[in-house]
């Protein structure tokens, strides 16, 4: 199998659907496409899974076309109003010890671990460390080389509903298309991007590739294998 030449998102948001492929190689967006489909809408809110292969149909052919490669995977960005955001904040003694990235990981970790527990109906979207706090002192990004007996870490889950990502699926496995990530559409425009005139696809790719600093970005499967801290922090780059 070739390798692939481009990433391609689509987005779903209420008015209509979106697409684009960039270029592997620079980066550079070189299709780009937007449609309306009300009727595709139950109620002008929710998607109706039912009646959107023919859409996609339509539009994987021409995304196709104009790459000159087929769609295999994609990365998905959705609006939809089923998001939620958790708060958590968690905590470990440090023992006047200097705080290492191990720390952190650990941490987020275990909010992880107390949030699926009592909420195993969702998915977790996106990961962002709010707030870093060395003995009540806060930090907005990670404060390495610095010794406290207490640190905690507040962090903002952006979770959808596990059973609406699996509606996406399976709507792009009767494709045979496999979704990489999911982007939720309302953190996109939270974020304050340098670059105002790009459009969601854009925001989207560079919120993917790590544009925010305190998310806690994964890497796509396809990326070099590497350790899991390694996987985790990224964002401490």
């Amino acid at each position: 199998m070739s390798e692939k030449k481009f990433d391609i998102y689509f987005e779903f948001n209420y008015s209509g659907l979106n697409l684009a492929a960039f270029s592997k190689a620079s980066g550079k967006l070189e299709y780009y496409k937007e449609q309306t489909y009300k009727s595709y809408l139950d109620n002008y809110k929710e998607l109706n899974f039912e009646k959107l292969d023919k859409l996609l149909d339509a539009n994987i052919l021409a995304i196709e076309k104009s790459t000159e490669e087929f769609v295999r995977d994609i990365y998905l960005i959705v609006e939809t109003s089923n998001s939620t955001s958790i708060k958590l904040s968690v905590t470990k003694n440090n023992e006047g010890k200097k705080i290492i990235k191990e720390d952190v990981m650990y941490l987020v970790q275990d909010a992880k671990q107390q949030l699926l527990k009592f909420n195993q109906d969702l998915r977790i979207i996106h990961t962002i460390i709010e707030n870093y706090v060395l003995d009540n002192i806060q930090y907005k990004f990670f404060p390495s080389e610095k010794k406290c007996n207490k640190f905690s870490i507040d962090i903002l889950f952006i979770c959808f509903p596990k059973d609406f990502l699996k509606s996406f699926e399976r709507l792009f496995l009767n494709q045979q298309i496999y979704i990489n990530q999911f982007v939720c559409l309302n953190y996109i425009k939270t974020f304050d991007f340098i670059n105002k005139e790009q459009n969601t696809c854009e925001c989207a790719k560079d919120i993917v590739q790590g544009v925010n600093k305190q998310e806690v970005v994964s890497i796509p499967k396809e990326s070099k294998k590497k350790g899991f801290f390694e996987k985790l922090f990224l964002f401490f780059k």
